[in-house]
C-alpha cells in the first residue's frame, strides 16, 4: 500500500477533478490517500503567484478547460455561484477528519458540492448539510470550525505543504516526490509502479544556471 498525501483547495476545479478520480485512482494503484486541506492563496503568495481566476484571460479558458475534462470524464460541471469563494469553512470541516477513514469522502462531498451541484461552500449551513450528506457529525460545527486549535490545524496543513514545495493545487506527494495537477495523476501512477524516468542530473544543473533576464513588474 502506498501513502500519499493529496493537497487540495475547494476553490480549485482542478482539486475537483482530482478528488471525482481519486477513489478508483487509489483502488486500482495501491493508495492510500493523506488527505490535507490547504488554503490556496497562501500558496500562491508565498511562491509570488496570482491565481487563474485573478486573470480575465486565464479564467476564462480555465473554465473552458475544467469543462472539457469534466465532460471527458464523464461529470457535469455547474460551478459555485461566485469564484473565487470563501472556502474556509469546507477546508477546516475536512481537517477536523483529516486522519479519518472518511476524509476523502467529505473532501469530494463537499468540493463536487461546489464545482458539480453549484452549492455555496461559504455559507456554513450548506457546508453543515454535506457534511452530514458524507455520514458524518455536523453538530457543534460551528463552534469546532471557529475554534482556535481548528483555524492553527488548516494553517499547518498549508505550511506542511509549502515545506513539500507546493505551490499549486492538487499537488500530490509521495516520499518526497511531487507532482502538481490532475492531470499529472498518470505521472504518480509511473512513479508508483516503479517505470517512471528518474530525473537526470543535467536537469538537476540546470537550476544552477544564472537567470539572464527578468520580467520588469509594474510598481
Amino acid at each position: 500500500m502506498h501513502d500519499v498525501t493529496l493537497y487540495f483547495d475547494a476553490i480549485s476545479p482542478y482539486s475537483w477533478l482530482a478528488l471525482m478520480e481519486a477513489e478508483a485512482f487509489a483502488q486500482e494503484h495501491r493508495v492510500r490517500w493523506r488527505v490535507r486541506p490547504v488554503v490556496y492563496s497562501k500558496l500562491l503568495d508565498a511562491n509570488g503567484l496570482v491565481g487563474p481566476a485573478e486573470s480575465p484571460a486565464k479564467r476564462r479558458y480555465t473554465y473552458e478547460d475544467v469543462f472539457r475534462c469534466a465532460t471527458l470524464r464523464g461529470l457535469r460541471l455547474t460551478g459555485p455561484p461566485s469564484h473565487p469563494f470563501r472556502s474556509l469553512e469546507a477546508l477546516r470541516a475536512v481537517w477536523l477528519y483529516r486522519d479519518d477513514p472518511s476524509a476523502l469522502r467529505l473532501a469530494r462531498t463537499l468540493v463536487d458540492g461546489a464545482w458539480g451541484r453549484g452549492l455555496d461552500l461559504a455559507d456554513l449551513a450548506v457546508v453543515a448539510e454535506l457534511v452530514r450528506e458524507a455520514g458524518l457529525d455536523a453538530s457543534d460545527l460551528a463552534q469546532r470550525l471557529a475554534a482556535p486549535e481548528t483555524k492553527a490545524g488548516l494553517a499547518a496543513s498549508t505550511q506542511e505543504a509549502l515545506y513539500a514545495r507546493a505551490f499549486g493545487v492538487p499537488t500530490f506527494v509521495h516520499q518526497g516526490e511531487l507532482f502538481w495537477g490532475h492531470d499529472r495523476l498518470p505521472f504518480l501512477a509511473a512513479h508508483l509502479a516503479g517505470t517512471l524516468p528518474p530525473i537526470p542530473a543535467g536537469v538537476e544543473r540546470m537550476l544552477d544556471r544564472p537567470r539572464a533576464i527578468d520580467r520588469r513588474r509594474s510598481p
